[in-house]
């Protein structure tokens, strides 16, 4: 039998760097891409990534309760909460609202949105989509959600990306707070207490293992193929938000110029 962890870390490899390099996570890796407005997106999706994949861990909790421990690692309410008092600080702030954030973003995973216009109002009309894609019914966004192998494979994947992003989540919190602009980071310092859940979770799952394989032979297999779904989620998620935004400038263009083609 593979050894599980090392083969969730060399099998969703591609799908975690396609996702570093997806806009709004790019931001951590091209420091002129940062700004308020994109870290703003950046929580809006993790949001919505920590509410499916919470909901997901509890369902099959309530199924097989040999997960019970998982759920917990994972301290779900705490983050939800930190992701909620980060986000709500940023309402508040107008300068997020300013066109002085900025309003170039680039995907280099699939698609590109490259601002050449820089109007005034691009900042504005960013946020605005941010907004509207949060305050809309979840349906679109669970349409996106991954058919898994079963509840329990899903669940255990889906703890996997969650704790497994948490390992950073230390290091990202001291950058943003010795940055100029005053970044709420609530959120990245729940995920470091989550971390210190990463040896325990590995340890948790590795005893549970012997008992899944007798169940399903292909256990390993579909918490990779899981996990795999899982990052494509958060994937499709920072495309929605980008596209949305890209057609959102699109239509407000062709209101300001009614006669352009």
């Amino acid at each position: 039998m593979r050894n599980l962890f090392t083969a969730l870390k060399q099998d969703t490899q591609p799908s975690h760097t396609a996702l570093e390099n997806t806009f709004p996570f790019s931001i951590y890796h091209q420091n002129n891409l940062f700004n308020k407005t994109a870290y703003y997106a950046v929580l809006s999706i993790m949001k919505e990534f920590h509410k499916s994949s919470a909901q997901a861990v509890k369902q099959a909790e309530h199924a097989d309760t040999r997960l019970a421990q998982i759920a917990a690692m994972i301290d779900s309410n705490a983050v939800l909460t930190a992701l909620d008092k980060d986000t709500l600080e940023l309402e508040k702030d107008s300068h997020l609202f300013s066109a002085k954030q900025g309003s170039t973003y680039i995907d280099t995973h699939q698609t590109s949105y490259t601002d050449t216009h820089h109007k005034k109002t691009d900042s504005v009309r960013f946020c605005a989509t941010i907004n509207d894609e949060a305050s809309k019914d979840t349906h679109t966004n669970s349409q996106l959600l991954p058919l898994f192998h079963s509840p329990t494979t899903g669940a255990i994947a889906a703890a996997y990306v969650w704790l497994g992003s948490s390992m950073g989540a230390n290091i990202i919190a001291r950058r943003l707070s010795g940055m100029e602009y005053d970044i709420p980071t609530h959120y990245y310092c729940a995920m470091a207490e989550c971390a210190k859940s990463w040896v325990s979770f590995k340890q948790h799952v590795d005893a549970l293992l012997p008992e899944l394989a007798s169940e399903n032979e292909r256990v390993i297999d579909d918490i990779v193929e899981d996990a795999k779904a899982w990052f494509e989620y958060l994937i499709k998620l920072g495309m929605q938000f980008q596209a949305t935004a890209s057609m959102k400038d699109i239509s407000s263009e062709r209101c300001e110029n009614p006669l352009s083609t």
